[in-house]
């Protein structure tokens, strides 16, 4: 992938978590291990229907994606943890993955991928 490709898969996915996923991040943040690894799932159909492109992406580089998904999800717990304005009782979390789900068409790709990858 090109550097205009991450940029864009990243912004867009950074976008959808924070809008439609903001509440199971500021669970996790409410987590006290800091160690552990955090799921955040994510379904398919209503994220690609969100950009196209970025179904596509994944189809052709399902690694690199989530690797930037994992990336856009880190700096969206970042801004709703500093966004808070009583920020007691919660942490960054180092170990926040993607998990793509709800994709019949993809879910042969899903044990390929999840195998070796951290906290999948």
């Amino acid at each position: 992938m090109n550097i205009d490709q991450v940029t864009l898969v990243g912004q867009v996915f950074e976008s959808y978590v924070s809008e439609y996923h903001k509440n199971d991040i500021l669970l996790i943040l409410k987590e006290r291990d800091e160690d552990a690894h955090y799921p955040v799932v994510v379904n398919a159909m209503t994220l690609f229907e969100t950009n196209m492109e970025i179904g596509e992406y994944f189809n052709v580089f399902p690694n690199e994606v989530l690797t930037i998904f994992d990336s856009a999800l880190q700096r969206s717990a970042l801004t709703i943890l500093q966004s808070l304005s009583q920020p007691e009782g919660v942490s960054m979390k180092q170990n926040l993955h993607a998990r793509i789900s709800g994709s019949k068409a993809l879910s042969w790709k899903y044990s390929t991928i999840y195998e070796g990858y951290p906290g999948r």
